[in-house]
C-alpha cells in the first residue's frame, strides 16, 4: 500500500508557539521569584509586613507573624522551582513530539507527547489548549492510502488498451494491403474487347 504524506505545519506551528509560552512563562516565574527575593531582604518590606500583621487580629505576638510570613515565603520558592520544573518538562515533551513530526508514520506518538506536553504545562492554560490542538490533529489527520490493486488494475487497463490499438492498426493494414491486391489484379488483365 502506498501512503501520500500529510502536511503537518500546523501541528508544528503550535507546538512551537506552545514552547514559546512555556520558555516565557518560565522566564517570567524566575523573575518573579528573583524579584521577591530582592524586595524581601528590604527594612521597608519588613516594616510593611509587621504592620500588616500586627493588623490582623489572628497574630497577638510579632514572632507568630514572623514565622507565618517565612513559612508563606519558602512557599512562594518551592511553588516556583514546582512550576519552572513542570514548564521545563513541558517543553522537552513538545521538542520530542516536534522531533516525531518529522519522521513519516510517527504522528501518533507525538500526539501522544503533545498531550503529555499539555498536562504538565496546567490543565487548561493557553499553552495546553495549543499543545491538546495539535495532538487532536496529529490523531485525526492521517494520510490518504492508495490500494496497490487498483494501480495494478490500471496499468493492465491501460496495457490491454494498448494491445487492442496495435491488433485494430494490424488488422487496418492488413486491409489496405488486399485492397491494394484486388486493385492491382484488375489491373493486370489485359484487356479484352468487346
Amino acid at each position: 500500500m502506498n501512503q501520500d504524506t500529510v502536511n503537518r505545519a500546523g501541528e508544528k506551528v503550535l507546538g512551537i508557539i506552545g514552547i514559546i509560552f512555556n520558555i516565557l512563562a518560565i522566564a517570567l516565574i524566575g523573575f518573579a521569584m528573583a524579584s521577591y527575593a530582592n524586595v524581601q531582604g528590604t527594612p521597608e518590606f519588613q516594616q510593611f509586613i509587621e504592620e500588616e500583621m500586627m493588623a490582623n487580629p489572628e497574630f497577638s505576638t510579632p514572632e507568630e507573624a514572623q514565622v507565618v510570613m517565612d513559612m508563606m515565603s519558602a512557599s512562594f520558592g518551592v511553588m516556583g522551582w514546582v512550576l519552572i520544573a513542570l514548564l521545563a518538562l513541558s517543553t522537552i515533551l513538545a521538542i520530542i513530539a516536534l522531533v516525531n513530526l518529522r519522521k513519516s508514520g510517527k504522528a501518533s506518538i507525538a500526539g501522544v507527547f503533545f498531550i503529555l506536553a499539555g498536562l504538565f504545562a496546567g490543565l487548561l492554560s493557553l499553552t495546553s489548549i495549543l499543545f491538546y490542538i495539535a495532538a487532536i490533529m496529529c490523531f485525526v489527520r492521517k494520510p490518504s492510502v492508495q490500494n496497490n490493486q487498483n494501480v495494478r488494475d490500471d496499468d493492465f487497463k491501460y496495457q490491454e488498451d494498448q494491445l487492442r490499438r496495435k491488433e485494430e492498426s494490424v488488422r487496418r493494414e492488413d486491409e489496405v494491403r488486399r485492397d491494394d491486391a484486388t486493385t492491382r489484379n484488375d489491373d493486370d488483365t489485359p484487356y479484352r474487347p468487346l
